[in-house]
């Protein structure tokens, strides 16, 4: 038992800093363009303490878990909207409706992948709650 403790610590300490660092908070709503199957999504941004996070180079990617490799969606980089601090809008063009795992990439501030599952169909999108 020790040495398992001990090799969890090693671990831990092998991490590198922004492994470490907290998280982010990450919120993604997104709503349908008026182009079939396009979908505007907008990425907030905030860091621990909630404050809006500028600057942030993010990266968003979708996938249909249903069907592993069939259907995925080229990244698209996020852009900072204007008079939102903290939030970024990207076009996603999806293939189908139905329910995908939109991956957000982020290479700053911190490096970080964080993943959400939403229902897009033709008229709204909502999250899909897991199990």
């Amino acid at each position: 038992m020790k040495r398992w403790i001990a090799a969890i610590c090693l671990c831990l300490l092998a991490m590198p800093a922004w492994a470490q660092a907290p998280r982010h908070k990450v919120e993604l709503a997104c709503t349908p363009a008026k182009t079939a199957l396009v979908y505007q999504c907008l990425v907030h941004v905030a860091d621990p303490a909630g404050k809006p996070v500028e600057g942030a180079d993010v990266t968003l990617s979708a996938d249909m878990p249903s069907m592993p490799m069939a259907h995925n969606v080229k990244p698209v980089t996020a852009r900072p909207v204007a008079d939102k601090p903290g939030s970024y809008e990207a076009m996603l063009e999806l293939e189908m409706p139905g329910e995908w795992l939109v991956k957000l990439q982020f290479r700053a501030p911190q490096r970080d992948l964080v993943t959400r599952k939403l229902d897009f169909q033709k008229d709204k999108v909502t999250p899909v709650r897991t199990q």
